[in-house]
């Protein structure tokens, strides 16, 4: 982790603050809340993989910085390496309405904080 990516502010963890005490049945209500309201039909795969990335804040956020986007893809990737991996989660969150990527419209439907580094400005892509 290099000083760009220090994002402690004042003793808070933005992501680890937001999802600490977050249980399963409340990540499931927010998700399905947010996607109605997005119009976007939510199916199983979508909530394994945003379960999955909040178990990983859970217990990986706990003492240090999260907001880069990267880290936190390729833990994705890895973890759906079986499925396809990016492809997959690009199959599964790239339709999310006025969002673009699979982080982002994760941390949406899911009502978390918005990561930095979400988009790499020398190509223009989005995680």
């Amino acid at each position: 982790m290099n000083d760009n990516e220090d994002t402690q502010i004042d003793g808070e963890m933005p992501i680890y603050d937001a999802v600490k005490d977050m249980g399963a049945d409340e990540l499931e209500a927010t998700v399905r809340r947010n996607a109605s309201e997005r119009n976007f039909k939510l199916e199983d795969a979508h909530l394994d993989v945003i379960r999955t990335l909040v178990e990983h804040y859970q217990r990986d956020c706990k003492s240090r910085d999260c907001l880069a986007a990267h880290e936190h893809m390729r833990y994705l990737e890895d973890a759906y390496a079986e499925r396809g991996g990016s492809r997959y989660l690009y199959m599964l969150f790239d339709l999310v309405p006025d969002v673009r990527g699979v982080l982002a419209p994760i941390h949406d439907l899911a009502g978390l904080p918005a990561l930095r580094l979400e988009t790499d400005e020398g190509f223009g892509t989005a995680f």
